[in-house]
């Protein structure tokens, strides 16, 4: 089962593809330095369609691996499966500085507009927002979503 878990990642991967950013350029334009990295809330959303039957990614951890898990429950793993993307898309868009305090936030509208793009009806992601911020998972502040206390748990 976990050669099929990992060719159904393999296969959303290739599907989202390799986002790529320049994070510096020299002063004479000689050096560039280019960061590679996954769209992880665009993978989150398209593992979905790649997973077998019944599995979900539950939760997509710090360090940027994800927890698959099976249910046989068909709204346990929508709903979870909403709750992963939310958090890919605040942790995507999360910056922290060197000694990793928190320097800005996604606003409210904004999570909920990428989850929209990425597949969630408004109204589920709008749900499952206001209960990750009921479990601690995301705090929502001032019309921001920060990570919370749970955030790695759930």
């Amino acid at each position: 089962m976990s050669e099929r878990l990992a060719a159904g990642v393999a296969d959303a991967v290739d599907e989202t593809g390799v986002n790529v950013e320049v994070t510096h350029t020299s002063a004479d334009g000689t050096h560039h330095t280019l960061r590679p990295r996954f769209d992880r809330a665009a993978l989150v959303a398209a593992l979905n369609d790649h997973l077998p039957d019944g599995f979900v990614v539950e939760h997509v951890n710090e360090d940027g691996t994800l927890t698959v898990q099976w249910d046989e429950r068909e709204t346990v793993r929508e709903r979870r499966h909403h709750g992963a993307i939310l958090k890919a898309i605040v942790a995507e868009e999360t910056e922290t500085d060197g000694d990793g305090l928190i320097e800005s936030v996604p606003g409210r509208e904004r999570v909920l507009a990428r989850a929209a793009d990425l597949g969630v009806p408004e109204d589920a992601a709008a749900d499952r927002l206001a209960r990750l911020a009921d479990l601690d998972v995301v705090d929502l502040a001032d019309g921001k979503v920060y990570p919370d206390s749970n955030f790695s748990k759930f």
